[in-house]
């Protein structure tokens, strides 16, 4: 038996003994330092050790993530009489801010974190050995999710002879064979419930392009393919110059709008927020479709003269302050943010959740310091968030507000979590005339405000 003194001695001693932030922060500098030199030997031996600490680094923020899960939830004291999101959500986007990811990510980190310790510790001893990387690790998490803590278990024990080398599509198969084999009845039932799901997606690419992503039943998936190969094959027979891609991708839209878009422009009305400069051909600032992304001038243009010249383009102006591209300011007597206050403000925050790391679209129009405690529905006091940082913000111990700010600055709003991990937003800029452009006169700035264009 040990007493208390001589325990509280060792704790002491092991606590002493533990790396601190600050040691971590140092060891990133010097990693950060690190000058390649050396034969194509050396320079290879670096570059694994390199990877070794990387896998390291990740099996330790695993075990990281999931104590301050923990430690968060043993310390919460439900608050009684006010609505509160659930904890998850709180403690998600604490780490989401310290590892640079969304809320969203921040959340599912939690997860794969406890479920890598607790059900899979032979697979994160891999991790924190070098042979398997972050993504792998985490991939395994991930396939295993349906499965109750004993299958994983099951499961791990049969991958760890394995995990040695394999690549991410092999690692998945081996997962996949090992899932199917020890829990039968689980993947019959993850089966049906996936084919239940079946749904559409959508996901803006950096190109001005997007993806239409189909979850559809296997027969379902192969009448599709088949049917737009066919259309393919017609157009390519006919003499059509479009490529079979192009040919599917248009077909699939003229099937699902009514309109082929190789012939005519949609009927549907899109927000193109662009600068006077960009429009006449005078200027590059691209412009932006707000919540989605941006499109290069001549692009814009394009959009614009095609939807002119079918009658189905109208402008509205919007001033900005010539210096950063930040939207005038509105103020309106209702607790809500609606008509033209809330299209300003989805258009001054790109239509993008304001929490930084996160890229959701927006949902909710916020009021940054709260009307239950005299918020005003203001475009200073208000911001566009998503559903669940929206949310998150009720969390006992989070609080935000705007700083003083010079006239004509973008808008900005700070905050502090529960944990004291600090939040700062800024809206995007729009688009317009560069920072550090010329002086212009009052109606030269008035001639360069922007235009939204309902095409």
């Amino acid at each position: 038996m040990i007493d208390d003194g001589k325990e509280a001695a060792v704790e002491a001693e092991r606590v002493g003994d533990a790396w601190r932030a600050p040691d971590l922060h140092d060891l990133a500098d010097l990693l950060a330092s690190l000058v390649p030199s050396g034969h194509p030997a050396d320079l290879l031996d670096q570059l694994e050790a390199l990877e070794r600490i990387k896998a390291a680094a990740a099996a330790s923020q695993v075990a990281l993530t999931a104590a301050f899960a923990d430690v968060a939830d043993a310390e919460h004291v439900p608050t009684s009489g006010r609505r509160t999101p659930p904890r998850a959500m709180s403690i998600g986007s604490e780490v989401a801010l310290a590892t640079l990811a969304s809320p969203w990510a921040g959340e599912q980190r939690i997860l794969i974190s406890r479920r890598l310790r607790d059900d899979l510790p032979l697979t994160l001893a891999a991790l924190a050995r070098g042979e398997l990387t972050e993504d792998r690790a985490f991939a395994v998490a991930r396939e295993v999710a349906h499965l109750d803590p004993d299958e994983r278990r099951v499961v791990d024990c049969d991958l760890e002879p394995r995990l040695p080398g394999l690549g991410d599509h092999r690692l998945r198969e081996a997962v996949r064979r090992s899932c199917l084999t020890t829990a039968a009845d689980a993947e019959a039932r993850r089966h049906r419930r996936a084919r239940a799901d079946r749904r559409v997606t959508t996901r803006r690419l950096d190109d001005g392009t997007g993806q239409l992503v189909a979850t559809l039943p296997l027969e379902v998936l192969a009448g599709v393919r088949a049917s737009l190969d066919d259309a393919a094959a017609t157009a390519r027979a006919e003499g059509d110059p479009r490529t079979g891609g192009q040919v599917r991708a248009d077909v699939l839209a003229a099937r699902v709008t009514g309109l082929d878009p190789s012939v005519e422009p949609p009927h549907v009305q899109v927000n193109l927020v662009v600068g006077v400069e960009s429009l006449l051909g005078t200027g590059t600032e691209p412009g932006l479709i707000p919540g989605e992304g941006f499109l290069p001038a001549a692009l814009c243009t394009d959009l614009v003269r095609r939807a002119s010249a079918a009658a189905k383009a109208t402008l509205r102006r919007l001033f900005a302050a010539p210096d950063d591209r930040s939207l005038v300011a509105m103020e309106s007597s209702s607790r809500r943010f609606d008509g033209l206050l809330a299209e300003l403000l989805r258009l001054r925050d790109g239509g993008s959740c304001r929490t930084p790391g996160c890229d959701a679209p927006i949902r909710h129009l916020d009021h940054v310091q709260r009307a239950a405690d005299d918020g005003r529905t203001s475009a200073v006091n208000g911001q566009g968030l998503c559903e669940r940082c929206n949310y998150v913000k009720e969390t006992p111990g989070w609080t935000s507000w705007v700083p003083a700010a010079s006239p004509g600055a973008r808008h900005e709003v700070h905050g502090v979590t529960e944990h004291l991990r600090i939040i700062r937003s800024t809206s995007p800029p729009l688009p317009g005339g560069p920072e550090g452009a010329p002086d212009y006169s009052p109606a030269e700035r008035q001639l360069a405000s922007n235009f939204t264009l309902a095409c």
